[in-house]
């Protein structure tokens, strides 16, 4: 990332300077909420990684179904593919309120 004199800047420097830079912790956390609601999901609808692997495949995406169960079980996935997977769910709405804050 380059900052406003042309400089390039590090990640600690992007961090200081109000980057996207993350600390592992606060990474996970998002990692967690990203799954969370792709798994809710999938629970609302009653797929399996099965069927949902079937729905991706009719959307254009391929990808074998231990894959895809991989993929969501670990949190780490990139957004095309958290979109990609509720567009084949037929998902139009996603709640992303901070449930953390709820008592």
């Amino acid at each position: 990332m380059w900052d406003k004199t042309g400089e390039f800047m590090g990640q600690s420097e992007r961090t200081k300077h109000g980057g996207a830079a993350l600390s592992a912790e606060k990474s996970l956390v998002w990692e967690a909420e990203a799954k969370r609601i792709l798994k809710a999901e999938l629970a609302r609808r009653g797929l399996t990684y099965k069927a949902l692997a079937a729905r991706l495949e009719a959307v254009g995406v391929r990808d074998e179904e231990r894959a895809i169960a991989n993929r969501i079980s670990r949190g780490k996935f990139q957004f095309t593919f958290f979109l990609q997977c509720m567009r084949a769910m037929g998902v139009e709405h996603v709640d992303v309120r901070d449930r953390s804050r709820e008592s």
